[in-house]
């Protein structure tokens, strides 16, 4: 997927909350706000000093002139923008093995109490599944976690899809992993618990788990793409 826009670096320098933080431009040296996409905690990547991507934005009704979209750590770079998280399986989706005979029918398709992120249809059989995103930024030991942060909504997602599938629909779950340094995934039962008891549930009932890697390149190609699909490590 081609990323758009101006992009500059800057260095990172605080994350006075959820959705804002601090930048030193390295052009200007100007230290400015700029709008952090992701809620999630990201305490792992957003170090003091730390190289990061701001993308300025053209828009005169924001608080802030630039977003926060990449940050560096080691030799690569992580994708925070929770926003293109979709976007990445709108356009991607026919890569990954569980999806190569479906089509998509519309996003946010409401089911129950929740709205999930895309309807499809299965090409062979005209059989509709839901199919819920999840974004990843967290990983330790080459292991990629998610949530980075307790998500009551996503343990409810979860468990409604799971409901879905006693009533007899077909439904996934996508993790999409913003960056390529990971070589599993497993739910990050020491942040949330409930969601990863929610999801190993669920899986019981007959929910499809994926998980992928992107590669993220802010700098030469400005695209970030899955690469390929990891394994999923859940406890039973």
């Amino acid at each position: 997927m081609e990323l758009v826009g101006l992009f500059l670096f800057a260095r990172f320098l605080s994350r006075p909350n959820r959705f804002l933080a601090t930048v030193k431009l390295e052009n200007s040296r100007e230290i400015v706000e700029v709008h952090v996409p992701d809620p999630g905690r990201l305490e792992e990547l957003l170090l003091s000093d730390l190289e990061v991507i701001v993308r300025q934005e053209e828009s005169k009704n924001r608080r802030t002139r630039y977003t926060l979209v990449g940050v560096k750590t080691g030799l690569i770079w992580v994708n925070i923008e929770s926003i293109f998280t979709n976007d990445i399986f709108r356009q991607e989706f026919h890569k990954l093995e569980k999806f190569k005979h479906l089509e998509l029918v519309r996003s946010e398709f409401t089911f129950g109490k929740s709205r999930f992120d895309f309807l499809m249809k299965n090409k062979k059989t005209n059989k509709q599944e839901l199919v819920e995103i999840k974004g990843a930024t967290l990983v330790e030991n080459q292991i990629a976690l998610f949530p980075d942060a307790p998500t009551k909504r996503g343990a409810r997602h979860v468990r409604e899809l799971g409901e879905a599938v006693t009533k007899g629909w077909n439904a996934h779950v996508v993790f999409i992993i913003k960056r390529n340094d990971a070589i599993s995934f497993k739910p990050n039962e020491k942040m949330d618990p409930k969601f990863a008891e929610e999801l190993k549930l669920a899986q019981q009932k007959g929910v499809k788990l994926t998980a992928a890697i992107c590669e993220y390149d802010p700098i030469i190609t400005k695209e970030i793409a899955i690469v390929n699909e990891v394994p999923i490590l859940i406890d039973f």
